[in-house]
């Protein structure tokens, strides 16, 4: 594990690296399986960055460590910090120091190599050594196929002091396995090393993918444990060959002057070559070939063998094409044929049938042909070509039937079964004219006369039918709009709708409750709406037997409730020693007014009459009070009002003073003025003031009373605040406040 927080020391070091097989690329294989970690990469402590010791704990207790373990505790030598390891055409990736980065293969015990990323191998080259002398193996190779095959029996590892062979990295130091330094390197300048088992796959082997890679330490002497056998890296040569053919075509004069030349690379090379023919060509390219097909043996370096065929073409100088214009024509007429020459110049042309000649032909056939071009060269190479003139029949005259539209209506005349591939063509003349449209439909809107259109089919040569069929168009007229009036029911009665304008039996009426779509609630006339309990709108329609409906949207018709009318609003308008006089103002629509004084045990008209608006109740004893409720009549039962809220009055006594509260100058002759009532009074002073608090009005006649103008203005609507001030005959004085309601 490295420290990013060190500063970076360069270190020089030495150590050799050793060439193999300049001439092949041997890459690094992904391995997993390792089961310990004896690369000290960071820190002080060799013991706490590693999980093992590489040999015996005593003496030996030895582990190997990263340039930048060295940077960081003063040594010299180690591991590269990048784990990249090449030696000639050989390179290694160790894995990560921070994790188990080996194999530790101990005496008697057996492990496996997983391969990341199974590949093929013709070559495998494992990294190891031994520890504690020389170790004994039997290695053997697993494939992603399931099949397993022994390669290295009772190889020997050697140690990684002092061995001599297959040597790929050396010098690269070796320290104690210690909690803490100081650390004394072993073994430079050139030891300790790493050396390279070379596996060769068999021929079947090397294009299976390799998965596992199968270590037994088989070694016969040695300590109980040792010797190890340590596995660092694998490294591969990938199996690849590459066959690039050049093949020359034999001409077609008859001699055998084809050939084929490979060029074959890859990684197991040098290559031999022996080819099928008579007799065997030893080379890399075949001559002397007839047109035809040739296999040639390629044997690798390792006796691996794979083949290759190729055909050698006639090179035939003589190439033609034909086209027809039109390739397809209807019935009697023509096509032009052309020969279109291609390699070499061609000198004859044979078109069959009918044994013509020449490079262009004009032909007629009755039914579709196909015609053969024979065409040569003075070299007697030849070519052939064909193409085909198709004649197209003639369409049948189309099918449709005719139509009726309603008036302004829109319409679709229809071909009848139409075929694919042919075109309909719409006209408004039997002969000649112009297209109007063409499809298998011809939309016209807003019809409002008879009319005759005309159909023809043309296929897709071109063939048009013998006649025009024609199609008529006939034209409905619409019924007229109905006629409705709205009505106004009292709630649960029936309503009936009538159309006023009926036309002759050909017409019927639908009845709708919304303006559109939807479906009828009614076909008929009237139409009656029974148990009204709301206000509602229907709409209503004619339509004939011909389908045709009449113009415009839905005509709506409404049904309307009468509603109670506005209960009035009453004032006690004056009180006598002997009467009470109460007015109410009008209510709109109402056909006249009925007066309660006992609670509306019962009702009767006013003393105004039915169609009054204020009612007297004379004969009665001083200081007499009395209650009246008021309703309105409508022009139905059902528009009689609420009662009126009930106003009382009291008849004046000896020396009482009244004022009413409420009154409405409009000009109606009732209750138009506002006075001071009392038979007791000497004098008075009577003030009025608006919401502001100006005085408007000011009498002191016992006659005069506010007409609800302040010079000459009309005041409005509101609540009036009044004093008053009133002498009695016998010299005692009254004194009022209160409010006034104007309503006009």
């Amino acid at each position: 594990m490295q420290d990013a927080t060190r500063s970076i020391r360069v270190l020089i070091f030495c150590f050799t690296l050793f060439p193999s097989l300049l001439y092949a690329q041997f890459s690094p294989i992904g391995l997993g399986g390792f089961n310990q970690d004896v690369v000290a990469e960071s820190g002080s402590s060799s013991l706490a960055s590693t999980t093992s010791e590489l040999d015996a704990i005593s003496p030996s207790n030895s582990v190997v460590y990263s340039t930048a373990f060295a940077a960081a505790n003063g040594l010299t030598a180690g591991l590269p910090a990048n784990g990249t390891i090449v030696s000639g055409a050989d390179t290694y990736q160790l894995a990560p120091y921070n994790g188990n980065n080996v194999l530790f293969v101990r005496r008697s015990q057996s492990a496996d190599l997983s391969v990341t990323t199974p590949a093929s191998y013709a070559k495998i080259r494992l990294l190891a050594f031994s520890t504690e002398m020389s170790s004994t193996l039997n290695i053997s190779l697993g494939f992603t196929d399931g099949t397993t095959t022994s390669y290295l029996n009772n190889v020997d590892l050697q140690d990684w002091f002092n061995g001599a062979n297959n040597i790929v990295l050396q010098g690269y130091g070796r320290i104690k396995r210690l909690a803490a330094g100081p650390y004394t390197v072993e073994g430079l300048p050139s030891n300790p090393r790493m050396y390279y088992l070379e596996i060769a796959l068999n021929c079947t082997d090397r294009y299976k993918l390799l998965n596992k890679i199968s270590i037994s330490n088989v070694s016969a002497t040695g300590g109980t444990l040792f010797p190890n056998a340590i596995f660092l890296a694998a490294s591969g040569l990938g199996v690849s060959q590459n066959v690039n053919p050049l093949i020359t075509a034999a001409t077609c004069a008859g001699l055998n002057d084809g050939s084929i030349a490979l060029t074959v690379t890859g990684s197991s090379g040098p290559y031999t070559y022996s080819w099928n023919t008579t007799p065997v060509q030893p080379t890399s390219t075949a001559t002397g070939l007839a047109p035809g097909s040739y296999t040639c043996t390629i044997t690798d370096v390792s006796g691996c063998t794979s083949t290759y065929t190729g055909t050698v073409g006639l090179n035939n100088n003589a190439t033609v094409n034909a086209t027809a214009s039109p390739a397809t024509i209807c019935r009697g007429q023509s096509a032009q044929l052309t020969a279109i020459p291609g390699i070499g110049q061609l000198t004859t042309y044979t078109w069959t049938p009918g044994a013509l000649t020449g490079s262009t032909v004009s032909v007629s056939p009755s039914g579709t042909t196909t015609y053969t071009l024979q065409a040569s060269n003075a070299s007697g190479c030849s070519a052939t070509a064909q193409v085909t003139v198709t004649v197209s029949p003639d369409p049948a005259a189309p099918q449709a039937n005719p139509i009726s539209v309603c008036s302004g209506a829109n319409g679709t005349l229809a071909v009848q079964n139409p075929l694919a591939g042919v075109t309909y063509n719409w006209y408004s003349v039997a002969t000649g004219g112009t297209v109007l449209a063409s499809g298998n439909s011809y939309a016209i809107s807003n019809v409002t006369v008879n009319a005759t259109y005309y159909v023809q089919a043309v296929s897709a040569a071109g063939c048009v039918s013998p006649t025009r069929t024609a199609v008529d168009v006939t034209v409905n007229p619409l019924p007229p709009t109905p006629q409705v009036s709205s009505v106004t029911v009292c709630p649960g009665a029936n309503a009936p709708l009538f159309v006023t304008n009926i036309t002759p039996a050909i017409i019927t009426y639908r009845w709708y409750s919304q303006a559109t779509g939807g479906t009828p609630v009614f076909v008929g006339n009237p139409f009656v709406v029974s148990n009204v309990q709301a206000p509602s709108t229907w709409y209503v329609e004619a339509f004939t037997t011909a389908g045709c409906i009449s113009a415009g949207p839905r005509i709506a018709v409404n049904i309307s409730l009468y509603v109670p009318l506005t209960a009035p609003v009453v004032t006690l308008q004056a009180a006598t020693f002997v009467s009470l006089t109460f007015t109410w103002t009008p209510v709109p629509g109402a056909t006249g007014y009925q007066v309660s004084t006992n609670g509306g045990a019962t009702f009767q008209s006013p003393s105004s009459g039915i169609n009054g608006t204020s009612h007297t109740i004379a004969g009665l004893s001083g200081n007499t009070t009395l209650s009246l409720v008021v309703r309105t009549l409508g022009a139905e039962p059902c528009q009689t009002s609420a009662w009126s809220t009930p106003v009382s009055g009291t008849t004046l006594s000896s020396k009482e003073i009244f004022v009413p509260n409420t009154f409405t100058p409009n000009g109606d002759g009732r209750n138009d003025l506002l006075k001071v009532y009392g038979n007791y009074m000497a004098s008075l002073e009577f003030r009025i003031f608006n919401q502001w608090g100006q005085l408007i009005f000011y009498t002191n006649d016992l006659a005069k009373g506010w007409d609800g103008t302040h010079k000459g203005v009309a005041q409005p609507i509101g609540v009036y605040a009044y004093t008053l001030k009133v002498v009695l005959q016998d010299n005692t004085v009254k004194v009022k406040t209160g409010s006034i309601n104007l309503i006009r």
